[in-house]
């Protein structure tokens, strides 16, 4: 499955805040510009790149308490009751990895030594951007299914809820993350670059499956910083039916 991603990423102000954990407080006129400039410096830094692959799976017989999820195909088993209550109406699975590039990362280093705020302020930018990017594949793969009367889950990452971190090498191995992308991963399980998400989309022909985002549904919902609330209406904007 190939997405047409000649656009380019939108970067939402709003968003960018809410990383940089605004709650309210009063911006001058000199952090807006700012945050304006660092946006700008974002859209034309990043190198987004995205690799998806359809997969057949195959759930533990063993509801409603199985954990293990088999990617046919492969020698993947993603162990996990949270995922495997996300597929259970799912006969296949998307699992995807984008990131946003390496250059995008240097320009927030090289700003760190001398330039601090804008170092802090081009992390959420980015942060922003590869949700937007994830966003909007999800967001067009939905809108290519639907046409055959399938349907998406949410997406579901490695480190998410009980799903380990560590799988995270066995899925860029999976996909040839570091030849396709450009994106590898080091001994310590951290991501290059850093900005860069991989995850798990389930494929259904049950349209009351879940496709948006919620925040009420996330496991790390009472200690996650940055949520948005438990408002469906404010997740309607990413996932069309």
């Amino acid at each position: 499955m190939r997405i047409d991603f000649s656009q380019s990423i939108d970067i939402d102000k709003n968003e960018v805040l809410r990383y940089l954990e605004y709650k309210g407080q009063e911006i001058n006129e000199n952090l807006h510009n700012i945050i304006d400039e660092c946006i700008k410096i974002t859209k034309s830094t990043i190198n987004p790149r995205y690799i998806l692959r359809v997969y057949p799976i195959l759930r533990e017989d063993n509801r409603p308490y199985g954990d293990k999820v088999y990617i046919k195909g492969s020698n993947l088993t993603l162990k996990s009751r949270d995922l495997y209550n996300l597929l259970d109406s799912c006969s296949e699975c998307i699992i995807m990895a984008t990131t946003l590039g390496i250059e995008i990362e240097k320009e927030i280093k090289k700003r760190s030594y001398n330039e601090l705020s804008k170092s802090i302020i081009l992390d959420a930018c980015a942060t922003t951007a590869i949700e937007e990017l994830c966003d909007r594949l999800q967001l067009e793969i939905q809108e290519k299914l639907i046409n055959t009367n399938k349907f998406i889950t949410s997406r579901y990452s490695p480190g998410y809820g009980d799903l380990p971190i560590e799988k995270n090498r066995e899925i860029i191995n999976l996909l040839n993350c570091q030849k396709e992308i450009g994106l590898t991963i080091t001994e310590s399980g951290i991501m290059i670059p850093r900005k860069s998400v991989i995850a798990i989309i389930g494929i259904s022909e049950d349209k009351t499956i879940q496709s948006f985002k919620s925040c009420s549904k996330c496991q790390n919902n009472k200690n996650c910083k940055y949520k948005k609330g438990d408002d469906r209406d404010e997740c309607k904007r990413f996932y069309k039916r």
